[in-house]
């Protein structure tokens, strides 16, 4: 497996079924991902609302992160992180009968709510399968295997969604509808969850397993009081809801101005989206060691900053060509913030409650990105100018991050 000898002997084989999990992963999402959006718009004619409510539908799955936890309390966490990723995944075979926006939404909200309950679990085990102190690197590593097949799918999934002639080849190829390539990338999806499912974890202690399990009611208000006792997080809390809101107040208004205003094709789209990949790929490299090598609250500041550039891209945006920028920013931000929250969340929890940290964090990305996406629809819905509600975007993702200072003050005081 590539790049095998820079991990810990220990933890290879844990890697190797990582890394075959997250390829297959990276054919799943970037064959379906990246034209969502494009699909319910121009090919289903979808509303605004309806393109919200698919956009939601991962936030609106997190609210029952809490209640999943606790669920998995005193229990091996693996089986709980792999079956929603078969289920939620293999739910896209149904794409076959998505004649009608509404049909496609229910696809897209069921999948993306369901695989998006098993953080806590998903937390637990990486926590436990790879060293803290070669956590950030290992999942750099694999998700440079998992973008390079991002790449690839996208690649060949826009041009099959357009059809004719490919560009600088003189071949023409027919054009093939979602609802067979969608069903196709969900046998691969389903796949990655078994895949990943197969790394060996430890058992659950019987002792463990057989003790008393916490009330839902007992476990929520402990969690929920973490914000109260921790302050570091708590400031780490505030600043991810108030950037993280910005950054979806948008999130449903992309394809509408995609669409709309700029009349962009499906292989535009995969054009853009892997220019964004390209950089992710790369930046998976640099982010995994920074985080390792430095502080992961101030990764993640660096990159709410960088992230807020994407929005602004689109104030100014009058051509396709013009989104290209936005690529590179990005392809930055998702790295950066993807290694960078969940190693944040990691180093700040308390031993033996990092599903309960992860709970909390899904609990409130989910508060936030339930209301969010509606909000941005809303404000459209008003006649507010769309370049305008991305303004407002970026401005909300700048305060973000410098709230997110007093998060890293807060954990130097902890330190010293």
């Amino acid at each position: 497996m590539f790049l095998e000898k820079a991990i810990p002997v220990k933890a290879r084989d844990a890697y190797r079924r990582d890394a075959w999990g997250g390829m297959l992963a990276g054919l799943f999402n970037g064959a379906i991902n990246p034209f969502l959006g494009f699909i319910a718009r121009d090919t289903l004619n979808a509303n605004g609302f309806i393109i919200g409510l698919m956009f939601a539908a991962p936030a609106i799955g997190s609210i029952f992160a809490l209640l999943y936890a606790n669920y998995m309390e005193g229990k091996q966490k693996m089986p709980y992180v792999v079956w929603p990723g078969v289920i939620g995944r293999g739910l896209f075979v149904f794409s076959l009968f998505a004649f009608t926006p509404t049909i496609f939404a229910i696809i897209v909200f069921l999948s993306l709510s369901l695989t998006s309950i098993i953080g806590p679990g998903y937390a637990a085990v990486l926590k436990e399968i790879y060293p803290d102190s070669h956590r950030g690197q290992i999942m750099g590593y694999i998700r440079v295997g998992m973008s390079f097949m991002n790449f690839t799918a996208t690649l060949i999934v826009g041009y099959l969604l357009d059809g004719g002639k490919l560009p600088f080849i003189d071949i023409t190829i027919p054009k093939v509808s979602f609802q067979i390539l969608f069903p196709i990338a969900a046998i691969l999806g389903m796949c990655s969850s078994l895949a990943f499912g197969s790394i060996k974890t430890a058992p659950v202690p019987a002792a463990k397993e057989s003790a008393k399990k916490t009330s839902v009611f007992t476990f929520i208000k402990n969690t929920l009081h973490i914000l109260v006792e921790d302050k570091t997080f708590a400031w780490f809390c505030i600043a991810i809801f108030v950037s993280g809101f910005g950054n979806l107040v948008v999130i449903p208004l992309y394809p509408i101005f995609q669409v709309d205003y700029l009349h962009i094709s499906a292989a535009q789209i995969a054009m853009i989206v892997n220019a964004t990949t390209i950089i992710w790929m790369l930046s998976y490299l640099y982010w995994g060691k920074h985080v390792d090598a430095k502080c992961p609250i101030t990764a993640t500041m660096i990159s709410v900053f960088i992230g807020a550039l994407l929005p602004l891209t689109y104030v100014f945006a009058t051509k396709v060509w013009m989104l290209y920028p936005s690529a590179l920013f990005s392809g930055i931000t998702n790295a950066g913030t993807e290694l960078a929250y969940f190693n944040s969340i990691l180093m700040l929890s308390k031993r033996g409650r990092e599903s309960q940290y992860q709970a909390l964090h899904s609990f409130l990305f989910g508060i936030r990105g339930t209301i969010a996406p509606f909000a941005g629809v809303a404000l459209y819905k008003t006649g507010m100018g769309i370049r305008y509600i991305f303004f407002l975007s970026f401005l909300m993702m700048v305060i973000g991050g410098l709230i997110q200072l007093k998060s890293i003050n807060a954990h130097n005081r902890q330190k010293g």
